[in-house]
This record gives structure tokens, C-alpha cells and sequence, in this order.
């Protein structure tokens, strides 16, 4: 069978290479089409094409996986105004194609499943994301306007689909409930758990060396505020102001332009606390040994699924703290939960983690334990017996109707 991976996500088209590059420099590649074409014979990426280069290099291409990217969709505008086109452009491509994976929300995605509707193409969402969130902290007062509609949309689209798969357990389940077939499976990709020994050996060196550095980390793109990054800094202001810890420091990990970061640093006389890393690529190769080298992982997100960097850090045995948005309840004990942009909550959280090195090993055991729900074999197998079933749903339903 041949299948369709539709998503507003961003890939690059290097013009000299012909080579096809994730647009942020995130997890699209190989590792993600291979859970696909597990169940599928080819896979067709739909997405938009960016027009430069991503800072982190991130190759998408794979065998057997082909892309077709619309240039159309750019501009907020472009979903009313080039909706025409676009609908046109991906109609014609859907008509080869014999099932469709629509990744929500996004414009496209609201575009190829009322093609798949109209067409009989056999269809199933991957809900990610909570839209209504999203534009609340937009940080625009369009995007608030915009939030019911958008809150709206997705509600109608999980409604009317033969089979939702959602990253969380409960969360966006209830905000975007669906009348039929659905699972919970969440698109992290963890595929073991560190040893505890070399958990332990690292938070005693810290027991063991009281005033050396107590590293904080951070990881979320700076080319929005959805992260928090201004709540982190707030609490980490708070901590060395009255809290008198003076052996922190927050590392920040991420893509686009830190300058609106350092800038706040400087302002709230703080920038010799921050340290910006920039970049790292994803996994073994960058974010898992930075993950490795922090004592603490925050996480003080305003929109969110279920985030990956969290099941990450708590793969990786780390102390971690989190926003009360979306799924991560779901992932840290309400101690570790803080109101969603309140830094005095988070900051006074930091300073617990930091008094209380006799409950570390226990708190890290947890997060491990916890972890273990996302091991890759597990998720990839709830996938493909979900996928199968919607696929055979739908052969029973066409030879009803024959």
C-alpha cells in the first residue's frame, strides 16, 4: 500500500544535491518514516517547503519515502486566500495514494482529510497538539481571537475521524474527543533507559562536591515564547536573589535567534547565570549527553502535546520539573508540576530539588520507571496494530458498501 504522511512541517529541498532536509533541523527523518513504512510499502511526506537552509542539518530523505512540499502555504493568510490551490494541489496527489496518516493540527491536515472524506481515501489522525493553547500564548491578540476557532476545527475534525491516535494518555483526548476508534501512543522515541548506577555515580559526585556547579537545562526553540524561557528566567532571578544559591546555572538548548533571551538576561542581571547553547542534534549525537550532563531538566512550557524532551530527561534519570499544560501531568508527580507561567511556584520547585539531595535517588528512580511506558518497541508495536486495524476497517466498510 501506499501511504501519505501529511503535515505543515517545514523540509528543505536542497537545489544543488536534490537532497531533502528537515526545515527545523527536528526529528523528521529516517527513524520517523520507518515507523510507516512498517506497515506501509512507500510513504509520501506532504509538507511545506522552506525556502533556506536550517541551522542544524537534518536529512529526511530514506528509501522508499518520496516528498511533495507546497510552497503555497507561507503567510497566515495563505490558508484563506491559496486555500484553492492547495486543496487542488493535494487532491491531485491523494488520488495515488491508498491511505493517509493526517499529523493535526494543521492547515493541510484540515485540507487532506475533507479530501479523504470526499474521495474515500482511507485515513487516520495523529492528534499532537493543542491548538486552542497555541494561540492563547500566541503572544499576539489575533491569535487569542483566533483560539476558539482553531479549538473548534480540531474538535469537529477528531469528531468525524474513523481513528484518532493521540500522544497523550487523557489530556488531549478529553479536549478533542473522538466517536470511534482510539489510541494512546505518544511519538517520543526512546529506545532504552540509562543504568541506574550511572544515575547514582552522577548525582553523588554532586553530594560528594556540595559547591561545585548545579546545572539546570532547558530545551525548546527560542523563536517563540511557547518554552517558558521568560519563566525560567524569572525563577532563576528569584533563586540568586533571594534564595542566595549562587552555584547555578541554566543552559539553554534550542533553534532560531537567543538574542531576545540574552537581552532579558541582561536585564534582569542574570546573563553570567545563563549559558547559550545553541543547537545540538537530536539523540546520542547531542541532546541525550547534554541531558546526561544536567542535574536538573525544566521544562516550563505554555503550549505543549506531550513533549518528547521531558520523556527524554526522564529516560536519561533526571530530576525534572514541568508547566502544568497539556500531557505533562501526565508525566511528572504534582509536586514537580508547576502552574503554567508561574515562576515563583517553579522557582521556590528549583530550590526543593537543590535542599533535598537524600530524596534524589528516589525522585530519579520514578522518572526512570515512568519512562520505561515510552520504550520505542513498545509504542512502535501499539502502532502497528492500530494502523492494521483501521486498514481493515475500512476494506470491510468498502466491501459493505460494493
Amino acid at each position: 500500500m501506499k501511504a501519505a504522511f501529511i503535515h505543515d512541517h517545514y523540509f528543505y529541498p536542497d537545489p544543488h544535491s536534490g537532497e531533502i532536509y528537515d526545515g527545523s533541523g527536528g526529528v523528521y527523518n529516517k527513524r520517523l518514516w520507518k515507523r510507516y513504512l512498517a506497515v506501509f510499502e512507500s510513504l509520501t511526506v506532504f509538507g511545506r517547503q522552506a525556502t533556506a537552509m536550517p541551522e542544524k542539518i537534518v536529512l529526511s530523505n530514506w528509501e522508499n519515502v518520496d516528498f511533495f512540499l507546497i510552497s503555497e502555504l507561507r503567510a497566515n493568510t495563505d490558508r484563506f486566500f491559496k486555500r484553492h490551490i492547495i486543496k487542488k494541489r493535494l487532491k491531485d496527489r491523494l488520488q495515488n495514494i491508498d491511505f493517509a496518516i493526517i499529523r493535526m493540527p494543521s492547515v493541510l491536515g484540515y485540507i487532506a482529510q475533507d479530501i479523504c472524506i470526499r474521495e474515500e481515501i482511507p485515513y487516520v489522525l495523529e492528534i499532537v497538539g493543542c491548538p486552542w493553547d497555541a494561540c492563547r500564548f500566541y503572544g499576539h491578540l489575533a491569535g487569542k481571537f483566533y483560539a476558539p476557532f482553531a479549538w473548534l476545527a480540531l474538535r469537529n475534525a477528531t469528531s468525524k475521524s474513523p481513528g484518532c491516535i493521540y500522544v497523550t494518555d487523557k489530556f488531549l483526548q478529553k479536549r478533542y474527543p473522538s466517536k470511534y476508534r482510539k489510541v494512546a501512543i505518544s511519538n517520543a522515541y526512546i529506545e532504552d533507559i540509562i543504568d541506574t548506577e550511572v544515575v547514582d555515580n552522577f548525582y553523588d559526585s554532586f553530594i560528594r562536591n556540595p559547591d561545585m556547579e548545579f546545572k539546570i537545562g532547558m530545551i525548546g526553540t527560542f523563536s517563540t515564547k511557547f518554552k517558558g524561557h521568560d519563566i525560567a528566567l524569572k525563577a532563576l532571578k528569584d533563586i540568586i536573589e533571594k534564595k542566595s544559591i549562587k552555584n547555578i546555572k541554566l543552559y539553554l538548548v534550542g533553534t532560531g535567534d537567543a538574542e531576545w533571551i540574552r537581552t532579558m538576561s541582561r536585564a534582569l542581571g542574570i546573563q553570567e547565570y545563563v549559558k547559550i547553547v545553541g543547537t545540538l542534534n537530536s539523540g546520542t549525537e547531542g541532546v541525550l549527553p547534554f541531558i546526561d550532563s544536567m542535574h536538573l531538566c525544566i521544562h516550563p512550557s505554555r503550549h505543549e502535546g506531550l513533549p518528547r524532551v521531558v520523556i527524554e530527561a526522564l529516560s536519561r534519570g533526571r530530576l525534572t520539573l514541568g508547566s502544568s499544560i497539556a500531557g505533562i501531568p501526565e508525566l511528572l508527580p504534582p509536586r514537580f508540576i508547576h502552574p503554567t507561567g508561574n515562576w515563583k511556584i517553579l522557582s521556590k520547585q528549583i530550590v526543593e530539588v537543590f535542599n533535598s539531595p537524600d530524596q534524589w535517588r528516589e525522585w530519579t528512580r520514578i522518572n526512570m520507571s515512568r519512562a520505561k511506558d515510552f520504550l520505542e518497541n513498545n509504542l512502535q508495536s501499539n502502532r502497528v496494530k492500530f494502523l492494521s486495524e483501521i486498514i481493515e476497517n475500512s476494506h470491510k466498510t468498502k466491501n459493505k458498501q460494493l
